[in-house]
């Protein structure tokens, strides 16, 4: 990739000055003046030498990575929320189209078979629609979501609570390769070599709400960073579902039925909130007839068909 280092040193060490609003530092970066005198405007200004020295090496390794500034013309909105807003997200592969409907399914780790299955088939219904999958890398219904949009071609956008060269979940570096193969993309606001710190979930999942036109909460308990999801969600304004597998009396369900009783309506499958085209495809698990004309994916014991839907 071919940069300015000394000017991207300079937006850099602006940028990661947390202290200051989004704006404050778009406009310290806009008006081109130096760190030196950045700094003796700016109260406790910091250089991030480290940092900003780790991120250009990121960005120098592979074409495939990129910055998503605050300002740029992919970079979602978080409205109204202004608190802890990140001024850049670190992206691998094909910067997300932040006018693409896409939809974020989430949940918990520790989730039924039953709910992972549901993920699974949500996201392979919404690539076969010509949706993007939005989800956080956890095992459980973020994973399950993850494969069933790979499952369907993408694209996936996977959301890091680390830093890219940190491997968090472990084993999950396949998973990444394979987002990426499809044409989805990695996204995470933290440097190259963050670890995956607990606080750094909340960030991750703002940001997995922003990009969201919608979010699918398929099964959570009370105490789930989901429900996190959820609340972004709401107060961003954009509309929330729970999965049909997240209602119930067990305790992987508390935290979705507890949605579901406030008034969440819950959903099967995503013709059910009316935002497929007519001419749309369904998922259906595959009855062991044959027929050539059926696209079938394998998850865990199961298969599914994708067919047209008629009517």
């Amino acid at each position: 990739m071919d940069f300015d280092c000394i000017e991207l040193e300079r937006r850099l060490a602006i940028a990661l000055n947390g202290q200051l609003s989004c704006s404050k530092r778009r406009a310290l970066i806009m008006e081109g003046k130096t760190l030196g005198e950045v700094e003796g405007q700016v109260k406790d200004f910091n250089y991030y030498t480290r940092q900003t020295r780790e991120i250009i090496h990121w960005l120098s390794r592979s074409r495939e990575n990129s910055i998503i500034w605050y300002g740029d013309a992919d970079y979602p909105s978080f409205k109204p929320i202004v608190k802890h807003v990140p001024y850049l997200i670190l992206c691998q592969g094909k910067r997300p189209e932040i006018f693409k409907r896409t939809v974020a399914i989430v949940g918990t780790r520790k989730c039924t078979y039953g709910a992972m299955h549901q993920a699974f088939r949500l996201a392979l219904e919404a690539s076969e629609n010509e949706m993007s999958v939005i989800s956080g890398f956890a095992e459980g219904i973020d994973q399950s979501a993850m494969n069933g949009s790979i499952a369907g071609d993408g694209p996936c956008i996977g959301v890091l609570a680390c830093g890219h060269d940190v491997e968090y979940p472990c084993l999950t570096m396949a998973l990444r390769n394979k987002i990426l193969d499809k044409g989805g993309c990695i996204l995470s606001q933290f440097v190259p070599s963050t670890p995956s710190y607990k606080s750094n979930f909340l960030s991750r999942n703002m940001i997995i709400a922003s990009y969201a036109s919608f979010t699918i909460a398929v099964q959570s308990p009370l105490k789930s960073g989901t429900l996190n999801t959820c609340d972004y969600t709401m107060q961003m304004g954009k509309e929330l579902y729970v999965g049909t597998e997240g209602v119930g009396e067990r305790f992987v369900q508390e935290g979705t039925n507890e949605l579901f009783k406030a008034g969440v309506k819950s959903i099967s499958e995503l013709s059910e909130i009316g935002i497929l085209p007519n001419d749309r495809y369904k998922v259906l698990e595959y009855d062991g007839k044959k027929d050539s004309n059926l696209f079938l994916a394998r998850f865990g014991d199961r298969m599914y068909m994708v067919t047209k839907a008629i009517g």
